[in-house]
């Protein structure tokens, strides 16, 4: 028999759902994603319903036996999704918007350095997330942007070329494995950080953030390896540092009003107007070496 979750308040689900996420219980996980999103739905709290909403949507959807159980109800999480997106555009989608609209008017050359220069704000954090079981992977993003940096001057050595490409296709490889597996919804790999809220891998999802980051690696790899040039470059990424899904998850505040969302955003249009300038290379590795110290969260 199905069990039944009978507890009401919000807050009582939250601890539910933390017990859930540490046992595993993805079907229990699941169940309370969707009944705390609903809540905050009808208390009129759209982001954190979005988050909810979205988190359920993206646990069933990765998990055969659990889409089975959850489809009917997936399906009406996402018109509420829908339908709430539509009343009040969350944050960084309004953000990704306008990082949209600006690109359009760059060069393949200034769009890929935008992206880099986003990637190289996660090494901080990617470093802190490689020491957890199974994410040593990640440990690798420093090295890999100064990798991409490197190949967008065109100063990639070619005697090494080809051992950097298996190195940067072998960290491509183990991130996407850790994206894709069960891994990015269990709440007991925690990131310690000072002072502050531990962060959890399923932080990196926000707004697609994973799919993106993978985009952007995608990209910059073409470019330097000179394989065929990405008709399409997903600019999305540039707005993936905003990590909203972590003050969703860990604030009652609002995204936009989150000190270092605020920081974020103007690192996003500053650095538009950085390569739009054209900056030598010495330019450029000064920012990424400035943004490889910063904690994003």
């Amino acid at each position: 028999m199905e069990a039944k979750i009978i507890t009401k308040n919000t807050d009582e689900l939250l601890d539910a759902l933390k017990t859930a996420q540490e046992k595993q219980d993805y079907e229990s996980v699941a169940k309370y994603y969707l009944q705390i999103g609903k809540d905050y739905k009808k208390k009129g709290m759209t982001a954190k319903a979005l988050y909810y909403l979205n988190r359920f949507d993206n646990l069933v959807g990765g998990i055969d036996s659990l889409y089975d159980k959850f489809a009917k109800k997936d399906h009406q999480a996402c018109e509420w999704i829908e339908e709430l997106e539509e009343a009040h555009m969350p944050y960084e989608k309004t953000i990704r918007e306008q990082v949209l609209k600006k690109a359009e008017d760059l060069t393949t050359l200034q769009k890929l350095q935008w992206l880099l220069l986003t990637m190289s704000r996660f090494c901080r954090l990617f470093t802190y997330t490689s020491l957890l079981p199974e994410f040593e992977a990640f440990g690798g993003l420093d090295q890999i942007v100064s990798y991409f940096t490197d190949g967008l001057y065109g100063e990639l050595g070619e005697d090494a070329k080809e051992d950097i490409e298996e190195e940067i296709l072998d960290f491509d490889d183990g991130t996407e494995e850790v994206f894709e597996s069960l891994l990015m919804s269990d709440y007991t790999k925690k990131v310690e950080l000072p002072d502050q809220e531990s962060f959890v891998p399923a932080d990196l999802e926000s707004g697609d953030g994973t799919f993106f980051f993978g985009a952007a690696v995608h990209a910059l790899s073409q470019f330097i390896f000179d394989e065929a040039e990405e008709d399409d470059i997903q600019m999305e990424f540039a707005a993936c540092g905003l990590l909203t899904d972590y003050y969703y998850r860990t604030s009652d505040t609002d995204a936009a009003d989150e000190p270092k969302i605020k920081e974020e955003t103007a690192r996003i249009f500053s650095d538009y107007e950085f390569v739009k300038g054209n900056p030598d290379a010495a330019s450029f590795r000064n920012r990424i070496a400035q943004y490889k110290k910063i904690m994003l969260v």
